[in-house]
């Protein structure tokens, strides 16, 4: 019954700016398509697919000061269990989401990702929320 024994999840986990991976809906506390820390339990259990390209790499896309040498996409799904031991508090919320990272440079030797994503969360078989991630993580 106690709100700080519990585990929370919600949201891609990525920053506006960051210095983190920019992958972070695969860290166990993340669940894109929800708000920030609204799915919560005593316990949980989750399971994440992903499938991811390899990098489409680009020879002249950009400038000689601002180039992007590489993107890729990656689209997931994830499934999260809360409550295993009390199915009347039980939640089964699931998502569907992609990211799309895009690697830049800056003046030849500033390296940094640019990173979007789009994730739709569902629960019984309903819509329940949906979320954009914008993030620059500077290397």
């Amino acid at each position: 019954n106690d709100p700080f024994g519990n585990f929370f999840f919600g949201g891609f986990g990525n920053n506006w700016i960051d210095h983190q991976q920019p992958k972070r809906f695969r860290l166990d506390y993340s669940f894109p398509g929800t708000e920030l820390n609204s799915v919560g339990g005593a316990n949980f259990g989750k399971l994440l697919v992903e499938w991811m390209t390899p990098p489409i790499r680009f020879r002249g896309f950009g400038g000689t000061n601002f180039y992007c040498s590489w993107i890729q996409p990656t689209l997931f799904a994830s499934t999260l269990i809360t409550n295993v031991d009390n199915p009347s508090i039980q939640h089964v919320p699931y998502n569907g989401g992609a990211q799309m990272d895009f690697h830049l440079a800056f003046f030849s030797s500033i390296e940094a990702t640019f990173s979007f994503g789009y994730a739709v969360a569902f629960e019984h078989a309903r819509r329940i929320s949906d979320e954009w991630m914008v993030s620059l993580k500077i290397l």
